[in-house]
């Protein structure tokens, strides 16, 4: 027991050791996100509230700079009014996507901290995010008038092929692929132990699974406000 207890008090000390040495601090931070898509073939985008949590982590280059990374959880999404509007055969479709879309997203951003006063920084950063989609649904509403059917709207999985009916090939174009790359911007007011932040971000590639209408193309577009902790 002596020796189990001497064990795990050396461990702790040891990672608190290589913590400060290294200049790492933990944190934790949540908020709202507010989000819309670029796409080039609708009538109109709108934005969708949604939210983020995680654990964010800080690398100290120097005093004034350091490295922001961290594990989200992060729900997104975008309703496009007319999706592929230009492919539509009989006139204009009057139909609105609502896509929505849950990722795990990973932020790398170099920053520059600023001190205001003794117990407030201005920390400005910027650099690339990596998100991996792991679940959402999306859907098609129409409107006005109904389908053959007698349905009005119809819904499937955000992410992959995305077909709730696989006679209709037609919707693999409304699809999204699982993995998004961006860039990224934010400010944080740090008070303390005490983050509030702002952020934006975009898609630098086309996330739409586009096999069928390859004249398509979806980039996310991302608004944040938060509130962190560090440890």
């Amino acid at each position: 027991m002596r020796k189990t207890t001497l064990i795990c008090l050396l461990s702790i000390l040891t990672i608190n050791s290589f913590a400060q040495e290294k200049a790492f601090q933990f944190g934790i931070r949540g908020g709202m996100n507010c989000s819309s898509a670029w796409v080039n073939d609708v009538s109109g985008s709108k934005f969708k509230l949604g939210y983020h949590i995680g654990a964010t982590v800080d690398y100290q280059l120097s005093k004034k700079f350091l490295l922001q990374s961290g594990l989200f959880f992060t729900a997104k999404g975008s309703k496009q009014e007319d999706l592929d509007a230009s492919s539509y055969v009989g006139g204009r479709p009057d139909w609105t996507h609502t896509f929505n879309q849950l990722y795990l997203e990973i932020p790398i951003y170099a920053a520059w901290r600023m001190e205001v006063s003794k117990s407030l920084d201005l920390i400005l950063g910027a650099g690339p995010y990596f998100a991996y989609g792991i679940g959402g649904e999306s859907k098609q509403k129409l409107n006005s008038g109904v389908w053959a059917n007698g349905e009005t709207q119809h819904t499937w999985k955000t992410f992959g092929d995305g077909v709730f009916d696989k006679n209709l090939d037609w919707l693999h174009n409304e699809a999204l692929d699982r993995f998004d790359f961006g860039l990224g911007l934010k400010a944080d007011l740090a008070y303390k132990r005490y983050v509030l932040g702002l952020g934006a971000s975009m898609s630098l590639i086309d996330v739409m699974n586009n096999r069928t209408f390859p004249e398509l193309h979806y980039r996310n577009i991302n608004l944040s406000l938060s509130l962190g902790y560090k440890f």
